[in-house]
Formats: structure tokens, C-alpha cells, sequence
């Protein structure tokens, strides 16, 4: 089975020492039918969290990887993570349809993106917590992770904006006054500037692409969510994995736990031999 080492933009934090490198397998056919069927309706930050603890094979010196693990990284690293697993496995070019957002246009286009220059280079240094002064607050925070991410999705389906408070405040560790007392309630000023600052300190976290309609001309930004683009791509497959399982079966004689073992890729060059044969 293919693997490859994975760079982390934040990295995994272990007594003390921040490990930047994680080692990722490629996603076997059981592995999609595991992520097609039988998480299919979990949240999308679990669908994350199972894929990546299945997927990873080491997180610096860590093996194996557990789920509790990889709920424990940041949202950028689970990104980042993402994107170099979706091209392990599928290939780096991504065949996306994008709307237009000018007023009036909503034109929908098909845009081929690359995972590799999806990809956002660490910004210095890594810290497994942060300390900033916002006027006249003192606040300790950390980056948000996967747990975060999946505390609030119960909420995240009837308020959004509840849940990325509720979010943010997950990560603020402690806040004082200029006369450094403890504050028991993060002001909103003070929350809307943190956010701005966690975006800027995990910028794979949120991916903004800068794009050009080509029949209105007006540019626009869109994000760009690599965890649902990857698990939708996931469950799309998997609705042909079973034929894929029946004609490899047919024409090899094999088992189906062995073909559900192999790489998509794998499968897909005894398909294409196969399709040659018959022609």
C-alpha cells in the first residue's frame, strides 16, 4: 500500500515537542465503503476525524493513531492532512463547479484547482498556545481543533453564529483586565478581533480562493472546504465500488475482502486492462 510523509503547518505536540511530519497511507476500498455507508450521516467533522485516525499511520513518533489522536490536531493540520490524502489517493487535480457571486449572474463554472498548491506553508514558528493583548484585555488561547469542531456541530445546524462563538471561546484558555483580573465573559470586541487574529495564525484552516466570473467578469472570493469536497468525492465512488467489486470478482476470481483491500488507483488499472480486453 502507498504511503507518504505529510507535512503538518502546526504539528502534533508531544511532551513538549511539536512533531511536524505525519506519515498517510492511500484510502483502500474498505476504507470508502466505510466512509460512503456507515458514517454517511455523521457530522462532517467525525466523517474527518474517523478518516484521518484510519488513514495515518504515524504522527511523528506516534503509532498507532488513534481518533482521539487526530481529533486532537488543529483544523488547518486536519486540512492539510486532507489534501495531501485526497491526492495520495485520487490524484492532485480537483474538478470543482463554483457559482459566481455577483449579483445578478450566479453563473456556475467548472474550476480545476490543485491540491499541492492548496496547500498553505507554515508560518513560523508553532506554539501549543498563543498570548495577545487586545486593548485593554490580556488573552491566552490556543488554535482550534478537531474536538472543537465537533462540540458544536449539534449547534452549528440551528445558530451558526452561536456555534462559532461557542467555538472561540472553546479555545480562549484565560482573559485578564489591565488590572489583571480574570474576565469571566470574552467581550465581543475583543472576540471578533480573536477570531480575525486565529484565521491569521491557521490560515490553511479556512481557504479562500480569488476567482474571475468569465461571463460577467466581476472577481469574487469563495472558500474552499477541502473536508467537504473530499467526503462528497468519497461517497460519490463508493456508489461504484460495488461494481468495480463485481467485475474484478467476475473476471479474477477473487475475493471481495482482497479487492476491498486494494487502492482505488489499483483497481482501476485491472478495470482499465479489463476494458482493453474486451474492446
Amino acid at each position: 500500500m502507498k504511503s507518504v510523509i505529510a507535512n503538518l503547518p502546526n504539528g502534533y505536540w508531544q511532551d513538549g515537542v511539536c512533531y511536524r511530519e505525519a506519515v498517510l497511507r492511500q484510502l483502500t476500498g474498505t476504507d470508502e465503503l466505510f466512509l460512503a455507508e456507515d458514517t454517511r450521516l455523521a457530522p462532517p467533522a467525525q466523517r474527518v476525524t474517523e478518516l484521518l485516525a484510519r488513514c495515518v499511520i504515524r504522527l511523528g513518533p506516534l503509532t498507532p493513531v488513534t481518533a482521539d489522536n487526530t481529533r486532537e490536531l488543529t483544523i488547518g493540520d486536519r486540512e492539510a492532512l486532507l489534501l495531501q490524502l485526497r491526492c495520495l489517493t485520487y490524484g492532485e487535480r480537483l474538478d470543482c463547479v463554483l457559482t459566481c457571486q455577483a449579483e445578478g449572474c450566479g453563473e456556475r463554472m467548472d474550476v480545476a484547482l490543485s491540491a499541492t498548491d492548496l496547500l498553505v506553508s507554515p508560518k513560523g514558528d508553532s506554539l501549543p498556545r498563543f498570548q495577545k493583548l487586545f486593548g485593554q484585555y490580556h488573552v491566552i488561547f490556543r488554535l482550534p481543533i478537531g474536538a472543537d469542531q465537533e462540540a458544536v456541530v449539534a449547534m452549528a445546524r440551528t445558530d451558526a453564529p452561536k456555534a462559532a462563538r461557542a467555538l472561540l471561546e472553546r479555545c480562549v484558555e484565560r482573559v485578564t483586565d489591565e488590572n489583571e483580573l480574570p474576565v469571566a465573559e470574552l467581550p465581543p470586541a475583543v472576540a471578533e478581533q480573536l477570531g480575525e487574529w486565529l484565521a491569521e495564525l491557521d490560515p490553511q484552516a479556512e481557504l479562500k480562493l480569488n476567482l474571475t466570473c468569465p461571463v460577467c467578469g466581476h472577481p469574487f472570493a469563495v472558500l474552499f472546504d477541502t473536508a467537504s469536497f473530499f467526503l462528497q468525492e468519497i461517497e460519490r465512488r463508493g456508489a461504484r465500488l460495488y461494481r468495480e467489486i463485481h467485475t474484478l470478482a467476475l473476471h479474477y476470481h477473487w475475493r471481495a475482502a482482497d479487492i476491498l483491500r486494494m487502492s482505488a488507483a489499483r483497481r482501476h488499472t485491472f478495470l482499465e486492462l479489463l476494458s482493453e480486453r474486451t474492446a
